[in-house]
């Protein structure tokens, strides 16, 4: 799928740090630590879905794929969101879309465990 991690994670720059200075001890709690942690996915997008959505709630946008990424933009219960196209996190294996909040230019991911199908159809990005 093209994806790359963006790393927000100092944890994950210490560990390699340690790593490469022998600091053993360190890098091994460190290592252990960042494994666990979530990382905000990224992929090459493109507009290639029919799928008209509503929020079941009020969710958070967001810049990337996975809870852990930035928020763009807070999105009110039934609002619509014109999906463009899909991802499949790596970490947990949730569906996200990529896609357009109705009425505005305002792009970014949504979980579409937040989503409620109205019409048409997705691909992958």
């Amino acid at each position: 799928m093209g994806m790359r991690r963006i790393h927000r994670k100092a944890g994950v720059v210490l560990a390699a740090t340690a790593l490469l200075t022998g600091m053993s001890g360190f890098a091994a709690a460190t290592t252990a630590q960042a494994a666990s942690t979530a990382t905000c996915w990224d992929t090459i997008v493109e507009n290639n879905s029919s799928l008209t959505t509503k929020l079941k709630a009020t969710y958070n946008l967001k810049d990337g794929i996975g809870s852990v990424c930035a928020n763009i933009q807070s999105v009110s219960k039934d609002t619509t969101f014109y999906v463009w196209c899909g991802a499949t996190n790596p970490d947990s294996g949730v569906l996200w879309f990529y896609g357009r909040i109705k009425g505005t230019e305002t792009k970014g991911w949504m979980s579409s465990d937040n989503l409620n199908f109205v019409s048409g159809t997705w691909s992958y990005c």
